[in-house]
């Protein structure tokens, strides 16, 4: 059984277009405190609810503790609530998840266009092509037995843990355990539009060089604001 983990902090407006997509799975909500409609959309879509304080990597953590506590549960498919899955998605990971001790990203598919959308297009592809280092909102699956092997999601970072969870997952099972699925996320690039494609582009290089650096996460969270 494929469990899929969505982490939410009032996402009433995005959710929707994420939760058409997911039946057939167990599904786990891990809200960060919402004040909206979050979980009782959550809740008439059939999924169970992690609640606990924000902060992602604490909140893919619990959602994944709750999803294991079922023992058969196999996979782990985490994804951003901003997102919409394509169709035929679900058969997509069954297949890839047939290959033993691989990991597996979506492709990029942002859900605008133009110059500076190429141009963040292909910064993700290079990122995933030079240093199979997916974030976040490219979705990660990830084999049950692969997820504990690793440790899972680190609850105390709130920023990066997606990074995090890469570097180990190549660290301990090497750059190819890493692979991109033959299909896309759909995904809500408008934080990106409101800041500047390329403002936004430039500042979050600079704090995944800071974090590289060894700069403590807290006051990278502060930088992200």
């Amino acid at each position: 059984m494929l469990a899929v983990i969505i982490p939410t902090l009032n996402a009433e407006t995005c959710l929707p277009s994420l939760l058409v997509g997911t039946k057939d799975v167990r599904l786990v909500i891990s809200d960060g405190g919402s004040v909206d409609q979050t979980l009782d959309l959550a809740l008439s879509s059939g999924a169970v609810l992690a609640c606990g304080p924000p902060g992602r990597g604490a909140q893919m953590a619990r959602g994944a503790d709750l999803a294991g506590a079922a023992d058969d549960v196999t996979a782990y498919l985490f994804l951003h609530a901003d997102c919409a899955l394509p169709a035929g998605w679900l058969a997509a990971v069954e297949t890839a998840l047939k290959v033993q001790n691989t990991a597996w990203y979506f492709r990029y598919s942002p859900d605008q266009t133009g110059p500076g959308v190429t141009w963040l297009r292909f910064i993700v592809w290079l990122r995933g092509w030079a240093w199979r280092l997916p974030y976040g909102d490219q979705g990660l699956l990830i084999p049950r037995e692969m997820y504990e092997a690793i440790g899972g999601y680190d609850p105390d970072k709130p920023l990066f843990e997606d990074v995090d969870i890469v570097d180990r997952v190549k660290s301990k099972f090497g750059r190819k355990a890493l692979q991109k699925l033959p299909i896309s996320l759909h995904t809500d690039i408008s934080d990106h539009m409101r800041e500047g494609v390329w403002t936004r582009g430039w500042r979050n290089f600079r704090l995944l060089k800071a974090y590289r650096r060894g700069e403590s996460v807290a006051n990278l969270l502060r930088r992200y604001g």
